[in-house]
């Protein structure tokens, strides 16, 4: 089958494809609870006759065809949904209450179910595998999966995800970094309790949290290299039992995301030594936790030199984009390519009027984008199988 007639195959299952994408995106589940909708990726990929393991990494599922000893190439998608209500009013909008596919996970199944239909037709001399992993929101999915197996044996690995800044019929195509490592910040504030119309007689907690959170955005311009992106948000805080006694604890927690992984993985000593050091000038002490949540996609370039071919060999020059900088999202496809050489490309999927953002209630994607994903796909399976026989064969 050559590629004009793939590209017909996969244009004459369209309306299958949108069908099977809004009932899964009508039945979101969040992570680590996917258990629906693994049963419908099992049951489909059974129909196909792809050879179907389930539970593995608790609700993720992975699919084998091909022959496996001339090697496997991976394409994993995730599953999982948020905790979000959903408020785009669609026909086939969220039928769970405060749980939405709002960042084109459904979009990402489809997608790979779709690979799966048209793959198994076409005689590829290495093996494929298919990985539907859980629980990427709460970047855990991945490591759950390579724990079980996923990358066994595996020799490269594709990824794909929507992108709402790229117009539908383009991708994004991003050498060396594609998105930021990200960690969990906490910190705990210990001041001393006293009268609110007497606050020299104590410490007060809120104050130094103030400070601690005003002051590290200014550290952050100041004492760190701003070639070198850092973005710190606290997303929650809590102290205070009443309105006029001085807070004595407070807790904050937030997000740190950054781009280079030396400076990653000396940030939470930067960050225990700066933010004490705040508190401490407010008279309070600092109990500060860094967490490390995942490292940053860093794409292969052999096999993002693959997607771009591939890319624009389906799409045409002016329609694969090369993306200039990284995000500061996170994405633990990148446990992934610890383990094996592979890549992630951006899917576009902004209509005429646009969409809007990824994690937001009324994220809306164009549909057309998952047909220009299956087509990138397979393209990309099937031009990195014939590279992998002729370097084979000679």
């Amino acid at each position: 089958m050559n590629r004009e007639q793939i590209l017909k195959k996969i244009d004459s299952y369209h309306d299958e494809f949108i069908h099977l994408r809004r009932h899964i995106h009508a039945h979101p589940e969040l992570s680590g609870f996917e258990n629906q909708t693994a049963i419908l990726i099992s049951g489909y990929l059974k129909n196909l006759g792809w050879n179907v393991r389930e539970s593995v990494g608790k609700t993720g599922v992975t699919a084998e065809f091909g022959p496996l000893n001339k090697g496997i190439i991976g394409l994993r998608v995730d599953m999982d949904a948020l905790p979000i209500f959903e408020e785009t009013k669609l026909s086939f909008s969220s039928k769970v209450d405060g749980i939405m596919h709002a960042c084109g996970h459904d979009l990402h199944i489809t997608i790979g179910l779709g690979v799966a239909k048209i793959v198994k037709d076409l005689e590829l001399n290495t093996g494929i595998r298919l990985i539907f992993q859980p629980a990427e929101e709460i970047a855990s999915g991945a490591r759950w999966m390579i724990k079980d197996g996923a990358t066994n044996g595996l020799t490269h690995i594709f990824g794909v995800h929507v992108y709402p800044d790229l117009s539908v019929g383009t991708i994004g195509i991003k050498e060396g970094s594609l998105t930021a490592a990200a960690g969990e910040l906490k910190v705990e504030i210990k001041g001393k309790s006293g009268h609110g119309a007497r606050p020299h007689e104590g410490v007060d907690a809120i104050w130094a949290a103030s400070k601690v959170i005003s002051g590290i955005q200014e550290l952050i311009t100041r004492k760190l290299d701003p070639l070198d992106p850092v973005v710190i948000t606290f997303g929650k805080i809590n102290g205070g039992n009443a309105f006029n006694v001085l807070a004595e604890k407070v807790n904050i927690i937030g997000t740190v995301r950054c781009t280079n992984l030396k400076l990653f993985k000396n940030i939470g000593n930067w960050l225990n030594e700066n933010i004490s050091s705040l508190a401490n000038s407010c008279g309070a002490d600092a109990k500060v936790i860094f967490r490390e949540i995942t490292p940053p996609v860093n794409n292969d370039s052999e096999i993002n030199r693959v997607l771009r071919d591939s890319g624009i060999k389906v799409l045409g020059q002016e329609n694969v984009i090369e993306l200039q900088k990284p995000s500061l999202g996170a994405e633990d496809f990148a446990e992934f390519l610890n383990e094996i050489p592979g890549a992630m490309f951006r899917l576009g999927v902004a209509g005429s009027n646009g969409c809007a953002p990824l994690h937001s209630s009324k994220f809306d994607p164009d549909e057309k984008a998952i047909s220009v994903g299956i087509k990138v796909l397979t393209e990309s399976i099937v031009k990195l199988n014939n590279e992998m026989i002729s370097t084979v064969d000679k």
